[in-house]
């Protein structure tokens, strides 16, 4: 591993940049949190220049605070209740809905959980047997997989229709 440099000129104004760990703050919609990061500091403007590890903790506090100010799960809290339901992430995404890469995502950051997959989750993370329920229904097809509807046609085939209300007023106006 490469030797971290103790100074570093600052990107912002060009003053001297001192490597040392440090309480930052972020903030999202007018409420922060303060998290102890590590990082070059600029001695002249404040401004701060993270890397790896360092990164990553602070994007995280950054996560954590919007999901706490949004009212929703944090990443980290919908990985933790998605592994006590022994699911992987793409199982999940098949269960609950949002797709096989939605998990993924959800636990990233890279999309925020929205209320109602956050209320479903807080639902199954108290009563867990619930979810035996859910893959009961997809395995006997009560619960739509899609939103697609399959009708026969000459010759045996199956042509699938998207079920959108506009849709079914088009097809019944013929």
């Amino acid at each position: 591993m490469a030797k971290r440099a103790k100074t570093i000129r600052c990107p912002e104004c060009g003053g001297n940049a001192v490597f040392q760990t440090r309480t930052d703050t972020v903030e999202y919609k007018g409420h922060t949190a303060t998290v102890r990061v590590a990082g070059h500091w600029c001695r002249k403007c404040g401004e701060a220049v993270f890397e790896g590890d360092a990164l990553e903790k602070r994007e995280r506090a950054f996560l954590e605070l919007r999901a706490k100010v949004e009212g929703v799960l944090s990443p980290r809290h919908v990985a933790s209740i998605r592994e006590r339901l022994s699911l992987s992430q793409r199982r999940a995404g098949e269960l609950l809905g949002g797709g096989p890469r939605a998990f993924q995502k959800y636990e990233s950051g890279g999309q925020q959980v929205s209320v109602p997959m956050a209320n479903l989750l807080r639902l199954l993370e108290k009563d867990p047997s619930r979810l035996r329920e859910i893959a009961k229904e997809m395995a006997t097809g009560r619960l739509a997989r899609s939103r697609v509807s399959a009708l026969p046609v000459k010759g045996g085939r199956v042509v699938a229709r998207p079920t959108t209300a506009a849709a079914i007023t088009r097809r019944r106006a013929r």
